[in-house]
């Protein structure tokens, strides 16, 4: 979406006014989701911290950065406030089900003063059948600085099997529309129980590279680590650790 030795250094005073403007958008975004009268709970917080490295950068451009996901959610609505030196941003969706249990969620998305600058607007489906869920999307991602088109249209269709209640096998394909990239394919599979899982994903491309991703839960706690071996379709070598928090509140 835009062209890594184009993009200037990000100052830490920058940092920590985007901080707390951020802190107080999802506070008042928070605040918005709560009921008038009683303080009732939300019904899922999440908090997670990621661990970046990056190797092959452009000369300028940090090694190393760190982000915060801050992700509530209540009832069909979430909303998640992402503050970091690599990607700062707000998003707020909305998530509706019909009677045979398929899904439809709409959500918009904001990421500015990181490394990354663009608007993007997604609907998402899943439909069940049976033992099987099929799913689609589509996204709208307008750039700030595009190295091509000023708006990018990428659809993504997958599928996944339930070989029981939380536990499945998925594969997902992302097409990307920039001339310079292709599609990347997402191949899950996923061990659950009710609050804890262990996944693994592969993710092959059109253009050769293997990528990879493992996370778990375990009640409270999440870990994970991503390689990717040239982020963004660039030359940049990207490992990510990850640790978060989450609580439901619900039974």
């Amino acid at each position: 979406m835009h062209d890594p030795d184009c993009i200037a250094r990000v100052s830490a005073p920058s940092v920590r006014r985007s901080i707390t403007v951020g802190c107080g958008a999802w506070l008042l975004l928070l605040a918005t989701m709560l009921p008038a009268a009683p303080a009732c709970a939300l019904d899922r917080v999440l908090i997670l911290q990621e661990f970046i490295t990056d190797r092959n950068s452009p000369p300028g451009r940090p090694d190393g950065y760190m982000d915060t996901t801050f992700f509530a959610a209540r009832g069909p609505v979430h909303a998640a406030l992402n503050l970091g030196t690599f990607a700062r941003g707000l998003e707020a969706g909305w998530t509706g089900r019909d009677r045979r249990g398929g899904s439809y969620v709409g959500l918009l998305r904001r990421r500015q003063g990181g490394f990354i600058d663009d608007t993007a607007l997604e609907a998402r489906t899943s439909q069940a059948f049976g033992r099987w869920v099929a799913k689609g999307s589509v996204r709208l991602q307008w750039p700030d600085r595009p190295d091509g088109d000023n708006l990018l249209l990428i659809p993504e269709v997958g599928a996944e099997v339930y070989t029981s209640s939380y536990s499945f096998a998925a594969v997902r394909a992302i097409l990307d529309p920039r001339p310079y990239a292709g599609v990347a394919f997402l191949l899950t599979n996923r061990l659950a129980t009710r609050d804890a899982f262990f996944e693994f994903t592969l993710v092959p491309r059109t253009d050769g590279t293997l990528n990879y991703a493992v996370r778990g839960r375990w009640r409270w706690v999440h870990l994970g680590y991503a390689r990717d071996h040239d982020f963004d379709y660039s030359r940049i070598s990207r490992d990510v650790w990850m640790l978060g928090l989450q609580y439901d509140f619900g039974p």
